[in-house]
């Protein structure tokens, strides 16, 4: 799942990195696999068709555990990871996803509205054609309060970029939910799979080039890097060095298509991480790109799109505007962490992202 380094030192943290190098003046570095992708020469478009590839995925994840568990928030990138499950003809133990109605008691909030609108009707039509899973629905609501209640650990080194309450819950599910655990107690190799992540493509002024990005430390943060010994697995669907071919193949599928389509509806002015058309000079929209990625996609599925802030994030409306005690920590937790990091690292209500070294496709 990666790792920082600042000089000598590696950690999974990006605070811990950024308070070495702010105390040492050596810069930090982020570590994505680089000694598996450095391998693969990314000038050169797999032969192999994108939907075989996210197939080959979905049977390689499941010969590797007795149980899966498939955490499906609805978005399209989860929503293609289920359909490619399904396509492969893979056994479906188990569909999760979180949602705070608890707290909120709105199931139509930017938390919850995906669930209900697209996860909800899209698990009752897969148990009308015959599948047969266990759905989990959890609450965090709770448990969103009690992790920052529960002072036994520096809360500030549980995530990376994504410090809204919401993901630092989620990292403690493996060890809350007592199924998961009496799974891993039992020796049963339990694997947790992730949606991420679309291809991040860019534009040097000369060649196009792909880099990772730390977007994922929502759902795998570094609080279940260091627990990981503990007999849990987590999967990237997209994102995996056993898998390299599918963020190769999927940034030459965008990389082809911003050098031969100049037609204006789909593109936008506003920066994205997706793909630029350096004729137009202009980026690739978030809708372009999961109809060239996401052959079962449809564009008329509800979506909320992206929280504007990995701090206070519009999915923990409710606790932020309570006036609970919980929220008001959480807000010094936030402004403290903000002051150590610097005005290097945070801009516009966001921490600025790590990146992978740079592959070129030409």
């Amino acid at each position: 799942m990666g790792f920082y380094q600042t000089g000598q030192f590696k950690t999974f943290s990006k605070i811990e990195a950024i308070e070495l190098e702010s105390r040492t003046g050596t810069k930090s570095l982020w570590n994505f696999n680089d000694e598996v992708f450095t391998k693969f020469n990314w000038t050169e478009e797999p032969k192999v068709d994108l939907w075989e590839l996210y197939k080959l995925r979905a049977r390689q994840i499941r010969s590797k555990y007795d149980y899966v568990v498939l955490w499906y928030s609805g978005g399209s990138d989860s929503h293609n990871m289920l359909c490619s499950w399904i396509e492969a003809d893979c056994k479906i133990d188990e569909i999760a996803v979180t949602w705070n109605y608890e707290g909120s008691k709105d199931k139509q909030s930017f938390c919850n509205a995906e669930i209900t609108n697209v996860v909800l009707p899209h698990v009752d039509s897969l148990r009308k054609q015959g599948y047969n899973f266990k759905f989990r629905l959890i609450d965090i609501s709770q448990l969103s309060l009690d992790v920052i209640t529960d002072m036994s650990f520096n809360i500030e080194y549980f995530a990376n970029r994504h410090f809204s309450v919401n993901n630092i819950a989620r990292s403690l599910l493996r060890e809350r939910i007592n199924d998961y655990q009496t799974m891993i107690d039992s020796g049963k190799r339990v694997g947790f799979v992730w949606g991420i992540e679309k291809p991040h493509v860019f534009y040097d002024g000369n060649k196009h080039y792909f880099q990772f990005r730390e977007s994922f430390d929502g759902y795998i943060s570094p609080y279940v890097q260091n627990k990981s010994n503990k007999g849990w697995y987590d999967e990237l669907f997209y994102w995996s060095p056993d898998m390299p071919l599918i963020p190769i193949k999927g940034a030459h599928v965008i990389k082809n298509f911003v050098e031969t389509c100049k037609d204006d509806q789909f593109y936008q002015t506003g920066r994205n991480f997706h793909g630029f058309n350096p004729e137009l000079k202009k980026y690739l929209t978030l809708d372009a790109v999961k109809i060239l990625l996401y052959p079962k996609w449809n564009r008329n599925i509800f979506c909320n799109g992206k929280a504007s802030s990995v701090l206070f994030s519009d999915r923990d409306a409710w606790f932020i505007k309570s006036n609970l005690a919980e929220s008001h920590n959480y807000e010094q937790m936030i402004y403290s962490v903000v002051k150590r990091v610097g005005s290097k690292w945070y801009t516009n209500r966001n921490f600025s992202y790590h990146e992978s070294i740079k592959y070129y496709l030409e």
